[in-house]
């Protein structure tokens, strides 16, 4: 039987995979892959029938190609386990999903994936959940790593995977700022820096204050009530003149307020409100 593909590939590797014949469940699932390599050949070289390896994937991805390796119609070996203790979290899970490896931007320890390679996924789960009658979120979509023990996809933003597909689909994404930082429970700083608009020793305490991380319309000088939701311990950031960036640049969310489209973060020990719109464009 011939190969089954989406209309969204761009070539087709005419090697024989790996599979595990013609698929006998539905499909219900896309798991999601990195290559953990920065060369796509690599990856699909070691899915060849005869290497050993007993691995495959229905389809690689790179910034601008989508390649068929294994038709849907096929089971391909992408997130069965390795055996032992090593028993996936979704019985049969091969038989009922389709596996898509993406290659990597950047090497280890990071394992990047490129935002253009996020955007051509993007138009496959679409076209997979439409042919499929599949909703485009994280029922659907899962990550290897949350079916067997592994740390695969690497450093892949799996959230911004769904929005882009449900954009490539023509879906809405309205989510507010605030519910989608709550999604990850954290957030990335990734060594930004901000402007310093005001400083302050309130109650022994030294803090600094950026308007554009705390939010909303602030004249000089902030009130005293913007200062003890939003003020910035010293202790807790690099200064370089009129710029802060903060010491710790992941932290844990630890409250939120819709209302005020505010996140909180402890900083040197004092919880510090921050605009969730913000936190999110870091």
């Amino acid at each position: 039987m011939a190969d089954l593909y989406s209309k969204t590939v761009t070539s087709k590797n005419s090697k024989a995979m790996y599979n595990g014949g013609l698929r006998s469940g539905a499909v219900r699932y896309i798991v999601i892959h990195h290559n953990a390599t920065t060369n796509k050949d690599v990856a699909m070289n070691t899915w060849v029938q005869g290497t050993g390896s007993y691995t495959s994937a229905h389809y690689e991805i790179t910034d601008n190609e989508i390649i068929g390796c294994v038709g849907e119609n096929y089971v391909a070996y992408h997130s069965g386990g390795t055996g032992g203790s090593d028993v996936p979290k979704i019985a049969n899970i091969n038989q009922l999903s389709i596996g898509l490896e993406h290659v990597n931007s950047t090497g280890a320890p990071t394992w990047g994936v490129s935002d253009k390679t996020l955007r051509q996924s993007a138009k496959l789960i679409a076209d997979i959940c439409k042919r499929y009658n599949l909703p485009i979120d994280r029922s659907t979509i899962k990550t290897h790593g949350e079916i067997t023990a592994t740390a695969c996809p690497g450093g892949m933003d799996v959230n911004k995977l769904v929005k882009y597909a449900k954009e490539a689909a023509g879906q809405t994404t309205s989510e507010n700022d605030v519910e989608y930082m709550r999604k990850y429970g954290n957030v990335t700083w990734n060594k930004k820096w901000f402007q310093i608009d005001e400083t302050a020793t309130i109650s022994g305490l030294k803090q600094v204050l950026s308007y554009t991380l705390a939010g909303g319309n602030i004249k000089k000088p902030a009130k005293n009530e913007v200062w003890l939701n939003n003020g910035i311990p010293v202790d807790g950031i690099i200064r370089d003149g009129n710029k802060l960036q903060f010491k710790q640049d992941q932290m844990k969310i630890v409250d939120y307020d819709t209302a005020s489209n505010g996140i909180a973060v402890m900083v040197a020990g004092y919880k510090v409100w921050v605009s969730a719109t913000t936190a999110r464009k870091a």
